[in-house]
């Protein structure tokens, strides 16, 4: 009896104290509504108190009643504000605190620095910013959203890759910037495929495509090389800092994302319905010049509502020593194109843990992805599906077409491809330029297959309270499939049955295998000492070292025993110990670094950046720098105006750095022979140096003048860059003179200069209790221009083959084609039937633009947020070359209205000077062609406005102890265009390879999506 008398009054007095206390939600935001991650939440007057997470949320236990909740973070002024005893949620926005500029900001090496220490430009997006209309690729979302950064997407659907530049094109090896996670660096493989942008290239994605977007707390870009020179050679063309999400110390915290987005094929080619098949006497014309009717348009229904799932959770929790994270995330998309499915897991692990009293520090971290992809998007014509959808005859029934694309041959006991110039019992062998895009969807159809494993571990000594050694690594490993099957019956150029390898079609068998390893380390010493009341100094000082393994095979097997057996066995032989079409590589890469940096400041007026590294790569072997290596440096100065004047409310700072950098060659190419393995057997390389001049390192010089500044109390805030770079001895390879054993030679060659302007503009225009609008403007205007060539190739060097040339005094990015020819006056001359003459190849445009523009707004209204993104390129061009095909062979709604009105206007003369007004329209445009036509006369602008994102939330008010959020928002991503000049949308690309932008054929037509985002926490 005294027993249960003693547990009823325990069991009363729990009961008390329970309902003395309550549990509180909450979140902390700045004012552009981004979360405030590490905020010290605490009752005043309590021992009451907690952190935020890294999206700036919380949840503790406080008394009941009213109370006082005072919230403080670094670089943010402290603020209280009162809780009634009724609330169970607040949210707070803080201000930054008066010109301090005390923020941290992560710069190279994952090293967090002051924001007014920082002599050189840097720009961070929230990792808000890239789920609010999220994308399959993160870093898409980061497009109008920083300037001086330029992003040229692939047309391949959900997961492609993207090609992400910073201050212009450089190197003719490489523009894209360092990617950077948690300081420590990845290597972005991926890219378009073998066969090529007219073959039908088929983009693989890159690493970038497996990130999960909820796991990014920010994304801090570098965006010269004095921001990133401590990363070496890599980080030559700036650096990408991406920063996770780690667990917080606390009760544990679930937090579960769902995006449904729905896909629309946009802004398609303008085709006509008017116009049928031309004559012929097979009826197997591919070109529409015919007679004048009302027929259907095969794109009408093709194209799917494609769906993009997204969906992740996390755990977070720990205790004051040790927390944990844990992630899950799923990709799950139907593309746009039929049988098109991307399918993406991603896990994650972190762990971050302190022993011996918080001397020392443990942070690891394993992330792997999973990639499933079948029938990605082909662009170009051989493996396309596009061509024969849009230039299929118009009088014509495409949908017999779609429900019968094979029929059962009795000649050979096979099911072959029907298409209306196709048909193996009827002698029609069609055309390289088209199939039935069904055929091409069910019977060409590949598969891919990405496992990519990231694994990191970081050791923290505190030496002293200023002084701190580190020892750090990652390891990246990746594997990959692609496999594609050709069945017999596809048309003969398609599929490498031609007379001169077999007369019997088997089928075609490409399939490709490979891997990479690539690992990273490095040991820091960073000393942060206060030398004298008035003078700071930051110092790192270490040693890095990188290693690249990569292996593979590749086959392409024209010659099958049996038809359509897609298996190494069935593979014919032409001799015993041969396989044709067989290829193997291996390569790897080493480097070893040693490098300083010092950051010495003086009474928080001025402060001056040196840094200094010296690389020895396993390339520049057989060279004068194989045991020197290469040194490069940066030096930089800020002053901070706003303490010189002693300006309160106010900030403003000048910052001016140089920085030289340097870049080692590719891998063998100072050595001959390299060992590949074709056709089963080993082989040489047939390159090498030129001549007497040996490699040297590639060199980037360049400087920066900045400004930044912060007024009316930090609701307005102004960042604007000069630059300008020289990427000097560029890298370069070409055809070496007959009779030399290296039919490819190297040299260095070239001097590319960049220079321009960018200016970042933050406003809040409205700040108040209930409602804030923060506006956001980022401008980019960069001039590109070839100084200087190697008297060895000539005129001019082609890269890329998508017509893209270096000359001397034009721009990287050029565009040099076959031309009009033209009278002395400039007009075009025609010949007597009005068909276009063409001349020599000469400048036709540029895929530079003028200026990249970025304009981003967020409002908020209680518990309602409003978010909207526009963006633009202005100047540029771009080639289409499916507008050409369409053109020329009569399918596009250009050619038809010009065979409405009688002809083509024009303004134009013969050869013997005659004027001529109007031309029949099949002369005009099939004299202008297509791949091989007058290219000029396919260049567009590339100028296009844009409505990027669109964003309408809610958070929805939350009454219970388990559910601690909850947000519901609609969104919209790639709605409409303002302005669009070309007749597809000129951010996509055939390929994101160097030298493959602003070129179309054929490719995927961009989307517009929209749908919903939920979000909630436990």
């Amino acid at each position: 009896m005294t027993k249960f008398k003693f547990l009823m009054l325990f069991i009363l007095i729990a009961n008390v104290v329970s309902a003395q206390t309550r549990q509180l939600n909450g979140v902390v935001t700045d004012a552009s509504n981004n979360g405030v991650p590490s905020a010290t939440v605490k009752v005043k007057g309590k021992n009451a108190q907690t952190l935020t997470d890294t999206d700036g949320k919380f949840s503790f236990s406080v008394p009941s009643g009213n109370i006082v909740l005072e919230i403080s973070s670094v670089g943010f002024t402290t603020k209280e504000i009162a809780v009634e005893g009724t609330d169970n949620s607040v949210s707070v926005v803080l201000e930054i605190s008066s010109a301090s500029m005390s923020e941290v900001v992560v710069t190279a090496l994952g090293i967090q620095r002051k924001a007014k220490s920082l002599t050189y430009s840097t720009q961070t997006v929230k990792g808000d910013e890239l789920t609010k209309a999220k994308d399959a690729n993160p870093m898409n979302n980061l497009i109008g959203k920083v300037s001086g950064l330029q992003i040229n997407r692939s047309s391949s659907g959900a997961g492609g890759s993207v090609n992400i530049t910073l201050r212009g094109l450089k190197s003719l090896r490489n523009n894209q910037p360092l990617y950077v996670v948690d300081g420590l660096p990845i290597t972005n493989t991926g890219g378009s495929g073998p066969t090529g942008p007219f073959g039908g290239g088929t983009d693989r994605g890159d690493i970038l495509s497996t990130l999960n977007a909820d796991d990014i707390v920010s994304i801090n870009v570098l965006k010269g090389a004095s921001a990133s020179a401590l990363y070496g050679s890599e980080g030559a063309n700036g650096a990408i800092m991406i920063t996770t999400k780690k667990g917080a110390a606390g009760t544990t915290k679930i937090d579960v994302s769902s995006s449904t987005m729905f896909d629309q094929a946009f802004y398609l080619p303008k085709l006509q319905t008017t116009y049928g098949q031309s004559p012929s006497d097979k009826g197997d014309a591919e070109e529409s010049w015919g007679d004048k009717g009302n027929f259907k348009d095969p794109v009408d229904g093709f194209f799917n509502t494609g769906t993009t799932l997204i969906n992740s959770i996390s755990l977070s929790g720990g205790t004051a020593k040790s927390q944990n994270y844990f992630s899950y995330a799923n990709t799950a998309n139907k593309g746009i194109m039929p049988t098109n499915k991307f399918n993406q897991h991603t896990v994650a692990f972190r762990n971050s843990t302190k022993f011996f009293n918080d001397k020392l520090s443990f942070d690891g971290s394993l992330m792997y992805a999973a990639q499933d992809i079948h029938n990605r998007p082909a662009s170009g014509l051989y493996f396309g599906v596009l061509p024969g959808l849009y230039m299929f005859p118009r009088n014509l029934d495409f949908e017999d077409y779609k429900n019968n694309f094979e029929y059962l041959s009795p000649t050979r006991n096979l099911y072959l491809q029907n298409w209306f110039d196709i048909n193996y019992d009827k002698d029609l062998s069609g055309t390289h330029h088209e199939q039935n895009p069904f055929w091409a969807l069910h019977r060409n159809p590949t598969d891919q297959t990405r496992h990519n494993l990231i694994g990191a571990v970081s050791l923290k000594y505190s030496i002293t309270d200023w002084l701190t050694l580190s020892a750090r690594g990652t390891l990246n490993r990746m594997w990959n499939k692609f496999e594609r099957k050709v069945y017999a019956g596809t048309q003969g150029v398609i599929s490498g049955q031609t007379s001169t390898l077999l007369t019997v079609d088997n089928g075609r068998y490409i399939r490709e295998e490979s891997t990479s390893l690539n690992k990273y380390g490095d040991i820091l010493l960073i000393g942060n000492k206060d030398l004298s009341d008035d003078l700071t100094l930051n110092f790192t000082a270490g040693a890095s070292i990188t290693d690249a393994q990569s292996s593979g095979w590749s086959l392409d097997a024209r010659k099958l025993k049996v038809a359509n057996g897609f298996f190494l066995n069935n593979i014919f032989r032409e001799e015993a110990n041969s396989i044709a079409g067989l290829t193997e590589s291996f390569g790897r890469l080493q480097k070893q670094g040693v490098f300083g940096s010092a950051n010495l400041g003086f009474k928080d007026l001025v402060y001056v950046d040196l840094t200094a590294r010296n690389d020895w790569s396993s390339s520049l072997a057989n060279t004068p720098s194989e045991k020197s290596g290469y040194f490069y440096y940066s030096a930089g100065v800020s002053l901070v105006l706003s303490e010189l004047l002693k300006l309160s409310n106010n900030y403003s700072k000048l910052r001016f750095t140089y920085a030289e950098v340097g870049n080692d060659v590719a891998q063998f190419a100072t050595m001959t022979p390299q060992a590949t393995i074709g056709n089963g057997v080993i082989a040489i390389n047939n390159s090498g140096v030129f001549g007497d001049e040996p490699l040297k390192p590639e060199i980037s010089k360049s400087f920066e003048l900045g400004y930044e500044g912060r007024f009316i109390n930090n609701r307005l805030s102004v960042d604007i860059a000069l630059y300008k770079s020289n990427t000097v001895n560029q890298y370069v390879s070409f055809s070496g003179p007959s009779g030399l054993l290296n039919t490819t030679l190297y040299l260095n060659a070239g001097n590319v200069e960049n220079k321009g302007v960018e200016i970042a503009v933050g406003f809040d225009v409205i700040k108040g209790s209930k409602f804030n609008w923060t506006t956001n403007l980022n401008y980019t205007a960069n001039r590109n221009k070839v100084l200087e060539l190697h008297p060895k190739l000539g005129n001019y060097y082609s890269i890329g083959g998508n017509f893209n040339v270096l000359r001397v005094g034009g721009s990287f990015g050029d565009f040099w084609g076959k031309t009009f020819l033209r009278d002395d006056k400039g007009k075009i001359v025609v010949s007597d039937d009005g068909t276009p003459m063409g001349s020599v190849d000469g400048y036709i445009g540029t895929s530079n633009p003028k200026a990249i523009v970025g304009w981003n707004n967020s409002l908020n209204y209680g518990k309602f947020t409003f978010s909207v993104s526009i963006d633009g390129r202005f100047g540029g061009n771009v080639i289409s070359t499916t507008q050409g095909y369409l053109n020329s062979f009569g399918y596009s709604q250009e050619s038809a209205d010009a065979r409405d009105a009688g002809g083509v206007a024009v303004d134009v003369v013969k050869q013997d000077g005659t004027a001529v007004n109007l031309v029949p329209a099949q002369k005009w445009y099939g004299g202008i062609g297509n791949r091989d036509g007058i290219i000029e006369g396919q260049v567009y602008s590339a100028t296009n406005i844009r409505l990027r994102e669109l964003s309408l939330g809610y958070t929805i008010p939350i009454k219970s102890n388990v559910l601690k959020f909850a947000s519901i928002s609609v969104v919209g991503r790639n709605l409409f265009f303002f302005k669009n000049n070309a007749p597809y949308d000129p951010e996509l690309n055939t390929t994101t390879g160097v030298g493959g932008q602003g070129y179309d054929i054929f490719g995927l037509p961009t989307t517009r999506s929209y749908g919903v985002n939920l979000k909630f926490t436990l």
